[in-house]
């Protein structure tokens, strides 16, 4: 009975704390980034509000929380109460940091200049006349500017104003090219698709390291507990990203597939057209990554493509196969469509602007 109430409870948590949270996040946040201000003149990068207000919020629960021990009067756990207050302490700490981490960094424009402020505080300053190359990486959702010196700002492409950006250095005749450029394979694009989701996941383990490496140091917590620090590691850096490649995975099937049937290697094809990265889009192939998911087929495998429609497990469309046989193939909704208009039409196009626009609706 009981370890069928901790399931419960665990279920309610994320149905009802943190699913809504993470929906109001973004909700919100591209709310704020459809609100923001559209000039390209004098415009500010930064993190929106929503995920900033959440962890500040954070912060002053753990707090709060943690303090009840001494607060509540009547109340006594011991040395817990010791323990506890500074579990409290060591995660607003945490929390903190977290928000220090994603509120520092932001860019500044004012007319020719850019400011920009790293994640320590630390400004540096040049104009556009300087800023020689930019990279977008769409899985990372990042933004990096490179003048002749090296690397001057990254920001993130969630961030307000992002799409000012873009579009500004686009005025001032400044290309942004593709982040990734490793060779495109099966190989490549499956850890495209998870390294997102890995450096969160280690970021998890860090933080909780750090908490309990504070609580041996400040609560006189056994430093046996230390020894979690590498299993945590282990969980979240390792077996969590294995466990999250069932989701790219079903599309590396798909290519396999292909391959038999077609009778064709993937590698070598991608090699021949000169492809990298992690999007294609010609008259032969529509490569994309989205949701964590790989969505790549040949034009000469499909035989029709069904309307976009919203399941439990995101958006869908069903693919026939010239064989016949149907595959679900789930990934954001623009991602589904681009395929469907890519199978009508042909190829087209796409600047790295609305590749941006793409992976922000994905999130949006």
């Amino acid at each position: 009975m009981g370890g069928f109430f901790e399931s419960f409870l665990r279920v309610a948590m994320i149905v009802l704390i943190v699913g809504p949270v993470t929906a109001w996040v973004a909700r919100v946040g591209a709310k704020e980034r459809g609100d923001a201000n559209e000039s390209t003149e004098c415009f500010t990068v930064r993190l929106p509000r929503a995920p900033r207000l959440l962890m500040a919020g954070c912060a002053i629960a753990f707090e709060v929380i943690m303090l009840v021990p001494y607060i509540w009067q009547g109340l006594s756990l011991g040395i817990w109460d010791h323990q506890l207050v500074w579990l409290g302490h060591g995660l607003a700490l945490a929390a903190l940091a977290v928000l220090a981490l994603f509120s520092m960094p932001r860019i500044d424009v004012d007319g020719e200049e850019i400011s920009a402020r790293n994640i320590v505080g630390m400004r540096k300053r040049t104009t556009f006349g300087h800023i020689t190359a930019a990279t977008l990486h769409t899985q990372m959702m990042s933004i990096a500017l490179y003048t002749e010196q090296g690397k001057f700002a990254s920001i993130s492409l969630e961030g307000v104003c992002s799409s000012n950006l873009l579009i500004r250095l686009a005025e001032e005749g400044i290309g942004v090219a593709d982040a990734v450029q490793v060779p495109m394979t099966k190989v490549s694009l499956c850890w495209a698709a998870i390294k997102p989701l890995t450096i969160v996941f280690l970021g998890m383990a860090a933080v909780s390291s750090l908490v309990l490496i504070f609580m041996v140091v400040f609560a006189n917590v056994d430093i046996a507990v230390l020894a979690m620090v590498p299993f945590l590691f282990i969980l979240l850096g390792a077996v969590l990203p294995l466990c999250m490649l069932s989701m790219p995975l079903r599309g590396v099937l798909l290519i396999g597939r292909q391959e038999r049937e077609l009778g064709f290697c993937f590698a070598r094809e991608m090699a021949a057209r000169g492809a990298t990265g992690t999007e294609l889009e010609d008259e032969d192939w529509f490569v994309s990554i989205s949701n964590a998911r790989i969505v790549a087929f040949r034009r000469d495998y499909i035989k029709k493509i069904s309307a976009v429609e919203d399941s439990d497990s995101g958006n869908r469309c069903m693919l026939t196969a010239k064989s016949g046989r149907k595959h679900k193939v789930y990934a954001a909704g623009s991602t589904l469509d681009d395929l469907r208009t890519w199978f009508r039409r042909g190829a087209r196009k796409r600047t790295m602007t609305e590749r941006a626009q793409d992976a922000l609706e994905a999130i949006g």
